[in-house]
């Protein structure tokens, strides 16, 4: 980056944290990118009333709690709960950060749980060079969505509504899969699943639109269809069909958010032949049904 790039992402950095660093608005979804020197610091007695996300991608910053306090360097990943009071700033003379204030979909829940380093905060350290550059080109793809939608000062605002909230659905998008990848980093690190359950887990995740059934995965993983079933529900908790039929149904959720097809093409498009009974699960998981999730996530009152 030449100085004069330099100079003028700092100066949109300062604009950025005037607007947003002391009290984002609780309902507000907000990205950032900073490049922090070694004066940079936020305090927040009262904390946030928003999810609070933030990458360490270069140099060293420290989060305080209380008494408590840890140091986070490239690779660490911290998630802070709404309401709780900390204090961070840049240790040294250079932190480079990712971050988002967000509100999780509904859904994320069931599966977003990070272990807690302090009251209030999740912490994630990634060491896998795949993970790491995976998380700076999700954070990258979720900030450029987010300028889309007019949600930073240096983005564009004046996108035709649809667009805005297409822009809005899939700067979620990013911040869910940086989540995923936290997760799935710490599946790796406290369990090795057997070769057999990974296999057929890697399967279903990969393609989940495709026709698996038990007979086929127990074919690939070389084991009985029972064999399997006790494998995968004692590794994974959670039944092949369970997972399979979540995963479809969670990727029907962002067809519908950002595209402007059918409930009848979302349905065969991630692998249900039977529109009927693919908005029956999708209600059951949702809470809702297809068209009127889709109404919810269009509308920008609920973003």
């Amino acid at each position: 980056m030449t100085k004069s790039a330099d100079y003028e992402h700092d100066l949109a950095t300062q604009v950025l944290i005037e607007l947003y660093s002391e009290i984002p608005p609780p309902s507000k979804l907000v990205t950032g990118h900073f490049h922090s020197g070694g004066d940079y610091r936020v305090v927040r007695p009262d904390g946030v009333g928003s999810w609070y996300l933030l990458y360490t991608a270069a140099g060293t910053g420290q989060f305080q709690i209380g008494e408590d306090s840890i140091t986070l360097r490239v690779g660490d990943l911290v998630l802070v709960s709404p309401g709780t009071e900390h204090d961070y700033g840049t240790v040294g003379t250079h932190w480079e950060t990712w971050w988002a204030h967000f509100q999780p979909r509904r859904d994320w829940h069931t599966w977003w749980s990070l272990p807690q380093a302090m009251p209030g905060l999740s912490y994630v350290r990634l060491t896998r060079p795949s993970e790491t550059d995976r998380l700076v080109s999700a954070f990258a793809r979720l900030h450029r969505d987010a300028q889309r939608a007019g949600l930073s000062p240096t983005g564009d605002t004046e996108l035709h509504l649809l667009e805005q909230n297409l822009a809005v659905q899939l700067t979620m998008n990013g911040i869910e899969e940086v989540l995923l990848v936290a997760a799935s980093s710490l599946r790796r690190e406290t369990r090795s699943l057997d070769p057999r359950v990974q296999l057929v887990l890697d399967a279903v995740t990969s393609d989940p639109a495709r026709s698996h059934t038990l007979n086929s995965l127990a074919r690939l993983a070389q084991v009985s269809v029972s064999r399997l079933a006790h494998l995968f529900k004692e590794q994974v908790g959670d039944s092949i069909m369970n997972v399979v039929v979540g995963l479809r149904l969670q990727r029907a959720s962002e067809l519908l958010g950002a595209t402007d097809m059918s409930v009848g093409q979302v349905a065969r498009a991630v692998g249900f032949e039977s529109p009927h009974y693919f908005s029956r699960q999708f209600g059951r998981r949702f809470g809702a049904s297809p068209s009127d999730y889709r109404r919810t996530v269009r509308n920008p009152e609920r973003c």
